[in-house]
């Protein structure tokens, strides 16, 4: 994710809708500045979930392999990013292959792969777009000893020079797999080239590993009360929140996801007193695209990040407009998306106070 760097120096009509008079339109505010006086929020945090699979390292594919693998079972989610950086048609692949006598049920919940593209801010929200709609056709099969099957299309997916793909996948197997992205020539047998191609060695930015636990959800510990012109924030995906840490699969050596890419928050908060609150989220790190989902009471809502154009993040002081909050219990869920800038903040306050 070429615009991460700072770290280191839904097919919609299927989902349940919030009711229209408890949700506004996106709206960007910027060039007034971030809220000087707000009140950072207490919120309890838990991990749980599944086995997180990062592939982003090297980022720039500039040579044939292994990009990232490791042995897995359970519950697995795959999030991968990789540009092709050589001069011809690439082949890029996710395959999963039974090592072991016993055979191996696998099944594919979400397999969320956006269109490879060369607008790579672009090609990272649509990706979010297509994982959060709720709206995926289930698979699954059988590996016996020594088989493999491909994750993407079957075959691979094909890149053009200097084009990006990111997928999310999530897949349950009832034992353990091995998981390999690979980078090949465009007619590479896959199955053949899984057996010997080399490891490829991270870049300068070290953006791989397996990592245990990757749904992070954050409890707000106390009501927020916007009546009296009181701002609530939270930060997320940052150095001071923490990143997730696991291992390198190809190495064993220790490894930390920059950035929590893969991982999926769910912030929970409730809003409280007689007026209506506005939420709001600030891209403190840069350029941002992606997408969201707010819940209440069993209803959900698909929210742009933005709406109106590809990203924000121009401005440091960008907030977007998530929405007009009645009181009740909410659940803001979202995911660091690829070739986006973190962290982000979120901001809760009056309606109507900006």
């Amino acid at each position: 994710m070429r615009l991460k760097k700072c770290f280191q120096t839904l097919a919609i009509s299927c989902m349940a809708f919030l009711p229209l008079n408890a949700f506004a339109s996106d709206e960007l505010i910027t060039g007034r500045g971030l809220p000087e006086t707000y009140t950072e929020v207490t919120a309890q945090k838990t991990t749980s979930g599944s086995t997180l699979i990062f592939s982003d390292s090297p980022e720039m594919v500039y040579r044939n392999g292994v990009l990232y693998r490791d042995t897995v079972s359970g519950d697995v989610r795959i999030f991968f990013h990789h540009v092709n950086a050589m001069e011809t048609n690439k082949k890029l692949a996710v395959i999963l292959s039974n090592e072991q006598m016993r055979p191996v049920k696998y099944s594919v919940a979400n397999n969320s792969i956006g269109n490879a593209g060369w607008h790579y801010l672009k090609v990272g929200k649509e990706t979010q777009q297509k994982y959060f709609s709720g709206v995926h056709n289930k698979t699954e099969g059988n590996l016996g000893f020594g088989n493999n099957t491909e994750l993407l299309t079957g075959r691979g997916y094909v890149l053009e020079p200097a084009q990006l793909l990111v997928g999310t996948i999530d897949l349950h197997t009832d034992r353990p797999v091995q998981v390999s992205v690979i980078m090949c020539d465009e007619k590479t047998d896959l199955d053949l080239y899984n057996e010997y191609a080399p490891v490829q060695p991270m870049d300068e930015h070290p953006l791989r590993g397996t990592f245990d636990d990757a749904d992070w959800n954050y409890t707000v510990s106390a009501p927020l009360n916007t009546d009296n012109n009181k701002v609530y924030m939270l930060e997320l995906a940052s150095e001071e929140q923490g990143f997730a840490r696991g291992k390198d699969g190809t190495t064993g050596k220790d490894a930390v996801n920059y950035g929590n890419y893969g991982i999926v928050y769910s912030v929970n908060f409730t809003i409280s007193g007689n007026k209506p609150a506005a939420m709001y989220l600030n891209p403190l790190g840069g350029l941002f695209a992606g997408y969201g989902v707010l819940k209440k009471a069993g209803e959900e809502k698909i929210l742009p990040l933005p709406q109106d154009k590809v990203a924000i993040g121009d401005s440091y002081d960008d907030l977007l407009k998530l929405g007009v909050l009645e009181p009740g219990t909410y659940s803001f869920i979202w995911s660091p998306p690829g070739a986006s800038n973190l962290p982000v903040r979120l901001y809760w306050m009056q309606d109507g106070s900006l």
